[in-house]
């Protein structure tokens, strides 16, 4: 990283042709979905029905051109359809690296036990995904690498 850079944890996928999982390591509320204790990519659905999926990371690159990250859901290991998104994560300026929070919402069903995992990929793998510790200048809280919300709208019919 750049010296100077406050960066306290980053999800990396390593290069171009590497597909890399989301980690969650933190859960601040739940009820009956929650990320799996041993494996913290997989977030598990206790109760089956429609929910409100809504999910942001914040992407960092120390490249000096822009880079085009993709970001998609898997249910149950399998690509879910029309979830892919493209986000252009800016090139390095003035020595801080060039940010992006990229965030989506959908409406997906989910059965009992059904896992949902959020993956990634860059195009010329410079981009991470990273976590801010809290900043002194300017005075702000930590932001986090990745936030994932499920929210349960209706039972399946």
């Amino acid at each position: 990283h750049t010296a100077g850079a406050a960066i306290s944890e980053v999800q990396g996928t390593g290069s171009s042709t590497t597909i890399g999982k989301m980690l969650f390591n933190n859960t601040d509320a739940s009820n009956g979905v929650a990320v799996d204790t041993t494996d913290q990519t997989k977030v598990i659905f206790t109760y089956p029905g429609r929910y409100n999926l809504q999910f942001s990371a914040q992407l960092l690159s120390y490249a000096n051109a822009a880079d085009n990250v993709t970001i998609w859901v898997r249910q149950n290991g399998a690509d879910v359809p029309s979830t892919a998104g493209i986000v252009t994560v800016p090139a390095i300026h003035g020595g801080v690296p060039g940010a992006i929070i990229a965030g989506w919402n959908y409406i997906l069903k989910f059965n009992q036990n059904d896992v949902l995992q959020i993956y990634w990929t860059t195009d010329s793998g410079t981009s991470v995904i990273s976590t801010y510790p809290p900043g002194l200048t300017p005075v702000h809280p930590s932001s986090p690498a990745m936030i994932v919300t499920a929210q349960f709208v209706s039972a399946l019919v």
